[in-house]
Order: C-alpha cells, then structure tokens, then sequence
C-alpha cells in the first residue's frame, strides 16, 4: 500500500453518513457486501498523518469481519467497506462518532491498534478530539479476501 500517494481531491467521495473515502487501486475480485466476510490489511493513522498502527506491525496478521456485523468493525470501516472488490486499497476518512465508541480494549469492533501506546493515541482522540471539526482517523484497508 502506498500511504503517501497523492490523491485529486475530487477522487475523494462522501458517503450519507460523513465517512470519506477515495479508492487508490481497484480491486478485480469478489465485492464485500452485507454479509460478506472480509479479510483486510490495514494502516491506522491520526488526523495530522501520524502513524498510529497497522496490520504489517502485528506480522501481517489481517483484521477479519463480517459485512453488516455490528461487533465486527468500527462503523467507519463497515460501511466504507461496501463496494470494494479483493485487491483494492481504499483510504478511508473517519469521524470518531463512527470509529472506537465502545473502546479499543480487546473484543471491541477493530481494526484494534495493538500495544499500550497505540491504544492510548486512539482513546486521546476519542476522548478529547471527538468534538473538534474536522477531526478524523484516517484508515487505509486493502480488501485480501471474502468468503
């Protein structure tokens, strides 16, 4: 993934709920929709672009999730997902109503950032940036499989 290419800001489309997205390579595969269970590699980043985590951090290990499952992913992730076809990379901006909610302690919807440290960066933001306009998380997923 290629988390420093430039992209027109008329790629960037926004869906009805305020998530934005832009796709960087379109996938050929199989699309995720409701129902679908879909493996995605991911890099987790601030609003300012500073890296926070990512699935390569934890060996590559993909974040998996049912389409549609409301303790799967974070909103942001389920419905930016839809319409992605394996082997597409989409970066996703996310507004923190639609990212960790619940927490990022284990068993909440993920993508997780794994370690102390990464973990404390996203509950900053959930907690003393939710309000602020403008603020998101900024998510980059590439769709590696469905089943």
């Amino acid at each position: 993934m290629d988390d420093q290419a430039p992209i027109p800001r008329e790629a960037y489309k926004k869906l009805p709920s305020g998530v934005i997205y832009a796709d960087l390579r379109v996938g050929n595969g199989e699309e995720a929709v409701e129902g679908s269970r879909a493996n995605i590699q991911w890099v987790l980043r601030k609003s300012n672009g500073y890296f926070v985590d990512s699935s390569e951090v934890s060996d590559g290990v993909p974040f998996i999730f049912t389409v549609g499952d409301k303790n799967g992913a974070i909103a942001g992730v389920d419905e930016g997902i839809r319409g992605m076809k394996v082997g597409g990379v989409r970066r996703l901006l996310i507004q923190p109503k639609y990212a960790y909610v619940t927490g990022v302690e284990d068993g909440k919807p993920g993508p997780l950032p794994v370690g102390f440290g990464p973990k404390q960066q996203m509950r900053r933001v959930m907690e003393a940036r939710k309000d602020v306009p403008g603020e998101y998380i900024f998510l980059e997923i590439q769709l590696t499989r469905i089943r």
